[in-house]
């Protein structure tokens, strides 16, 4: 995707054979994304999914290194949106959405978007904007992995 370079947005989208709601049980069970998620694994218990809801993760492997965060859920809409956020208010923050979209023949189109706001945000995603396209392409293939395996339409 042809994007400015001092847009600070990153996403990626794939096609998935299995319905919204075999995609929304991968990517909600936060406990099991150590399992398949090429990045980002659940640091600690696992709250409910609503918004104000705390999520401790742990990044490992990518273009961020290693590093703890925590995201506050936004917005839940099962099995078709799913938002959290979180860093540094004004200096690098970012808002991640998921959306799934039903396709016929029982399948489902997945959108991961992440927009960062903050005076080091423009900066930071020009600078590293091929390799975070990667990652995030590689993130959708492994949930695609993932969800057509546990789904034997």
């Amino acid at each position: 995707m042809l994007v400015p370079e001092n847009d600070p947005f990153v996403t990626a989208t794939i096609d998935i054979a299995a319905p919204p709601e075999a995609v929304w049980q991968v990517l909600t069970a936060f406990s099991r994304y150590a399992v398949w998620h090429p990045i980002l694994a659940l640091d600690g218990a696992v709250p409910g999914l609503e918004p104000g809801a705390r999520l401790a993760f742990r990044l490992s492997g990518g273009t961020a290194g290693e590093q703890a965060f925590v995201a506050e859920v936004t917005e839940v809409v099962p099995p078709r949106l799913l938002a959290w956020q979180g860093g540094a208010e004004g200096v690098f923050f970012g808002r991640h959405t998921f959306e799934l979209q039903a396709l016929p023949g029982n399948s489902t189109r997945f959108t991961d978007t992440e927009r960062w706001s903050g005076t080091m945000a423009a900066s930071v995603i020009a600078g590293h904007r091929a390799d975070l396209e990667k990652e995030y392409e590689r993130i959708a293939a492994a949930l695609k992995e993932q969800a057509e395996r546990g789904y034997a339409g």
